[in-house]
């Protein structure tokens, strides 16, 4: 028996640590939950409405269940599947404060899709990437806005501009706690948990006449089995940004889920704007410490915001000392310099940053086509020295690139694209960011994101030299463990993905009896009787098989020297090993060797021990050979 150890280091703190994980979690997956926030219905003529999009990273067939209603789809690989639903049909939109509607919808497919958000009214529209059900969490604190508007503009833009945040429940009796950082229009006191009771598909709407920015949404419960997975929006229904004068937009962010965040993040000036852009850095725990560009610009502790202002094509490199989620603002039309060109376009949209320790490696996006939207942009940030790794639409973008002001270690780009979907790979990794403006008219959101649980790294440790990360043998039992920096964490449960039953405890076994690729689930917990502080990791493991056959005689004559045996590769094959019992290699040129037969002998064999390309060793693959008498 061989066995190989996973080793789960947990960080109390979050470290600047890349993930060993051979599979990402990220915004790519299989099922989904999204809702809408309340969005401005005062223009005449010009209804909100619900917009899903839907980008096939491979064929797929699935459905978009709200309501009662299945809307079916069937897409290829690199194809979009787009579904509006119009408010005067049947409205998605939550409309109330503190009601729990049921309003949560819920896309399904076969293969692997990127599904995108938008609530779309004309001159009114915001847009967010959507997480699927693996890459949610349990603990969440959401970034929003609100401002009070005392430019001078020709309409009332702060009669419907209250923050908001939204819940959608992924499971029947999920018990949600709701502490928000000001009052809420339905009662709620800034400071006080509340808690919801919400079923599966069920949703939640909390309204402010404040920043609800810093509010906090977690899932408790008894025992760790009631530790269940929820979706959390925040933004705003119709705010300005940057107090400078019209026009108001809505605002539309899902929330990532407080242990992806990171420490480290690139902000990217916007282009086609003059007017620089608002960013918000919200911290996760007590006494962090902002800097910019090396710089200190402040500290905050566990819920509270700093705001950031940033000049024309202003870049730059945030730091924090402990985790953090960074979102940038595009401010309103007339933030622009008046004499500036395209002063007339733009409009606010909120976009959440990743860290750059979370960096995706392929992704096919949509440039949307909105009503007003002149130009289209998207912003990448890769490491230095991976630019020439870039590829947008199969177009190398390397040239492209400026080092990072700050932080020479990465680069960015700002390209015009243009209206439709767009495929970004670099194998490297990258953040990117897709966005466009027209006249009273903006939309943002990121590409994708990587999601991985940064509280913890992986290693995997064989007594055989491997070729990758977590690959695990078949047919061989694995010893896997999981080790705390924290003694609380006591309670571990693991899910090995192939339909056996969950495994308690911090030292478990496992066989993996077929080839194939596997997504374990590491649930920590701080006992069995405990929701608080529960902890997830996610990651993916290929179990490949050999199939390969010797090519050869298999009855040849006594003292011949002149025989070839040849081994027919798979593609999985990597490092081969001959031998042969009644003769001699004389030559061996890697995937075959020449043999010299001895003496007469009826159980020969030329034996072949296969590794495949991750190193797992396999079966013998044996050719029984039989040496004539004559």
């Amino acid at each position: 028996m061989r066995k190989f150890y996973l080793h789960f280091l947990f960080f109390i703190t979050l470290l600047c640590l890349a993930s060993n994980a051979t599979a990402q979690l990220s915004t790519i997956g299989k099922e989904f939950w999204v809702g809408f926030m309340e969005n401005n219905r005062i223009l005449p003529g010009a209804p909100d409405q619900a917009v899903i999009v839907i980008s096939a990273n491979e064929d797929a067939t699935g459905a978009i269940e709200y309501l009662g209603r299945s809307i079916a789809f069937s897409i290829s690989q690199g194809e979009q599947f787009t579904h509006i639903v119009p408010s005067v049909d049947l409205d998605l939109l939550h409309r109330n404060s503190g009601t729990i509607e049921n309003k949560g919808v819920f896309i399904s497919s076969s293969g692997k899709v990127a599904v995108y958000a938008f609530n779309e009214r004309f001159r009114s529209a915001d847009g967010t990437v959507v997480l699927p059900i693996g890459a949610l969490g349990k603990d969440y604190m959401i970034t929003s806005h609100f401002e009070v508007l005392t430019a001078n503009v020709n309409y009332n833009g702060n009669i419907d501009n209250e923050s908001t945040l939204l819940v959608v429940a992924t499971e029947d009796n999920t018990e949600v706690e709701i502490t928000t950082s000001v009052q809420s229009i339905s009662g709620n006191g800034a400071d006080t948990p509340f808690t919801v009771i919400l079923d599966r598909g069920q949703s939640y709407q909390v309204k402010a006449r404040a920043d609800l920015t810093g509010s906090r949404v977690r899932v408790i419960g008894d025992n760790a089995d009631e530790c269940k997975k929820i979706a959390v929006f925040g933004g705003n229904k119709w705010s300005s940004v940057g107090n400078c004068g019209s026009a108001n937009d809505h605002l539309f962010q899902q929330a990532y889920p407080i242990n992806t965040w990171g420490t480290s993040f690139v902000h990217v000036a916007l282009s086609g704007r003059t007017s620089g852009e608002l960013v918000k850095v919200l911290a996760s725990e007590d006494g962090t410490q902002v800097e910019v560009n090396g710089v200190g610009r402040g500290g905050i502790d566990a819920g509270e915001f700093l705001s950031l202002e940033f000049g024309i094509n202003e870049t730059a490199k945030i730091t924090t000392s402990k985790p953090a989620s960074v979102t940038v603002f595009s401010k309103s039309q007339e933030c622009n310099q008046p004499n500036a060109p395209n002063a007339q376009n733009g409009d606010p949209f909120m976009i959440t940053y990743s860290p750059v320790e979370q960096l995706i490696k392929e992704i096919r996006f949509n440039a949307l086509n909105l009503p007003s939207i002149a130009s289209h942009y998207v912003n990448i940030v890769v490491k230095t020295g991976t630019e020439n790794l870039t590829v947008l639409d199969g177009q190398n973008q390397g040239t492209r690139f400026f080092p990072v002001p700050g932080d020479p270690t990465y680069s960015y780009a700002r390209i015009n694209i243009t209206q439709g979907v767009h495929q970004l790979t670099n194998r490297e990794g990258f953040t990117a960011y897709v966005y466009g403006f027209g006249f009273l008219e903006s939309y943002g959101f990121a590409v994708g994101a990587a999601l991985d649980n940064l509280n913890f790294t992986t290693e995997a440790e064989y007594d055989f030299e491997v070729k990758g990360e977590n690959i695990a043998c078949l047919d061989q039992e694995g010893a896997w463990t999981i080790n705390s920096e924290n003694p609380d964490f006591t309670y571990f449960v693991w899910d090995f993905g192939d339909g056996t039953d969950p495994v308690v405890g911090k030292e478990v076994v496992h066989t993996f009896n077929e080839p194939g690729k596997y997504e374990i689930k590491v649930v920590a917990a701080l006992s069995p009787n405990s929701c608080d502080q529960q902890e997830e990791v996610l990651f993916e493991v290929q179990v490949l098989d050999l199939n390969a056959e010797i090519l050869g005689e298999t009855s040849v004559c006594p003292e011949v020297e002149q025989m070839i045996y040849k081994l027919e590769k798979t593609d999985d094959l990597g490092e081969i090993v001959f031998s042969v019992e009644g003769g001699t290699i004389l030559e061996n040129y890697g995937d075959s060797i020449l043999v010299k037969w001895g003496p007469a002998n009826d159980f020969a064999k030329v034996i072949v021990t296969p590794y495949n390309t991750n190193g797992c060793m396999g079966e013998d693959i044996v050719l029984e050979v039989v040496i004539n008498q004559k």
